[in-house]
């Protein structure tokens, strides 16, 4: 009896599960039919809505339009009608009226900054539109090429003014203080480029401008990451490094070099020696090139990396000796050599840089104060401190009118050569006691 009592429970429990079933399947199947025939309304009220000389309609009635998107607004959310290529078609079509609509709108009031915005917004909506639409026209098995063909060369034609809207809308946004203006640069230079690149939409489309739209919107777009706040470094990175195949690489290592000025020496300098390399063949780049030498070069002085150092110091002194802060490498060089106590080697340089560069002061007085270290080290040989006291009194030859840069030293040298009359005439510039 028991027994009996389970097995008319069991059947009992499959029963109720079937008939669950059967009512979620005819729910499922009316959802579906309802977002179906919501999708045929919308084409048809699409259809109703545009000029058509059959009915005597000159003009669209966006009243009637108005719903219609409204209905295919519906559609392109709904899990039955979303993977439809003709939801998206019609979503497509309604929103190309809107922005013919705006476009005329726009050339009557081109200063009308609310209806610039929702332009913006209507080409982005028409350019993802017709990137889904064709996406899934593909897919089409019974589709015949030449048919693709048509359909995906109008809805090309239909997307690339749009498209232009938008790499408009970045340069400004991009450019904006706005973090929300920013933001936006990001999002319309970011789906400019995947239209025209990535989407079977633009795939084969051909202008003589294509490579440049592409390179601005790249530039457009790392301009905008950089300055969102929150951004990922690795985003950042990513953005910047896809410029650096363009006219615009020079802008993308100079941007990453700066972005890790005060984040991490090690990575600056990376992207600094990689812009330098990059740019070498390039004589408009030249000036930035040579920024980048002399930045790279005085970090490394700073760390003490001084194979890198001296690495860096004469390619600036091989390519960059007429720019005139390439003083510094001699100056940077000579003084590595002067902390390391070859004094020899640092006068030398010193000499070599008050040559090249006659104007510096700072030349001549360093070779004769590693003159005088070598006179130190040497025990004060006689010949050492003559040699000091020939440049310092070259020196004062030169620098007549700054004697806090001879005067003392002079003073000191000549009384430690027991020349007591040569040392008084410059005893008024000793500071010591």
């Amino acid at each position: 009896m028991k027994q009996l009592v389970m097995m008319m429970v069991s059947l009992f429990l499959i029963s109720g599960a079937y008939a669950q079933d059967k009512e979620a399947l005819k729910a499922q199947k009316e959802a579906q039919k309802e977002a179906e025939s919501t999708l045929k309304k919308a084409k048809n009220m699409y259809e109703m809505s545009i000029p058509n000389a059959q009915y005597g309609r000159k003009e669209t009635d966006f009243q009637r339009l108005a719903t219609a998107l409204e209905m295919s607004q519906s559609t392109i959310n709904n899990e039955y009608t979303k993977n439809k290529a003709l939801t998206w078609k019609v979503a497509a079509d309604i929103q190309n009226e809107y922005y013919k609509k705006l476009d005329n709108e726009i050339k009557a009031d081109p200063d009308n900054e609310s209806l610039q915005e929702n332009f913006v917004e209507t080409s982005a909506k028409l350019l993802t539109y017709c990137i889904k639409y064709d996406s899934l026209l593909c897919l089409q098995p019974k589709l015949k090429p030449e048919e693709y063909k048509v359909a995906h060369t109008q809805h090309q034609n239909m997307s690339i003014n749009p498209a232009i809207q938008l790499l408009q809308a970045a340069q400004k946004y991009s450019n904006s203080e706005s973090q929300e203006d920013i933001k936006k640069g990001a999002m319309y230079s970011s789906l400019f480029l995947y239209a025209l690149e990535e989407s079977s939409l633009m795939k084969d489309f051909k202008h003589a401008s294509l490579e440049d739209w592409k390179t601005y919107a790249k530039a457009f777009r790392a301009q905008s990451y950089l300055s969102l706040e929150g951004t990922p470094e690795a985003k950042i990175v990513d953005v910047y490094q896809k410029l650096m195949d363009t006219r615009y690489k020079g802008i993308a290592y100079q941007s990453l070099a700066n972005y890790y000025r005060e984040k991490d020496i090690a990575k600056q300098n990376q992207y600094l020696a990689e812009g330098i390399e990059a740019l070498k063949d390039d004589p408009e780049q030249k000036e930035l090139r040579a920024n980048f030498a002399f930045i790279l070069m005085q970090n490394q002085f700073q760390k003490g990396e001084k194979d890198a150092f001296k690495k860096t110091a004469k390619l600036i002194k091989e390519e960059f000796s007429d720019n005139s802060n390439a003083v510094n490498a001699y100056m940077m060089e000579g003084q590595i050599a002067f902390e390391d106590k070859q004094y020899d080697e640092a006068k030398a340089i010193f000499l070599e840089a008050k040559e090249k560069f006659p104007e510096e002061p700072k030349c001549l007085l360093m070779a004769a104060r590693s003159a005088w270290q070598k006179a130190i080290v040497s025990g004060s040989k006689k010949a050492d401190m003559d040699e000091a006291i020939r440049l310092f009194k070259q020196l004062e030859a030169e620098e007549a009118d700054e004697p806090e840069l001879w005067g003392e030293s002079l003073y000191i040298l000549y009384n430690n050569t027991q020349q007591q009359t040569l040392a008084a005439k410059y005893k008024k510039y000793y500071k010591g006691k």
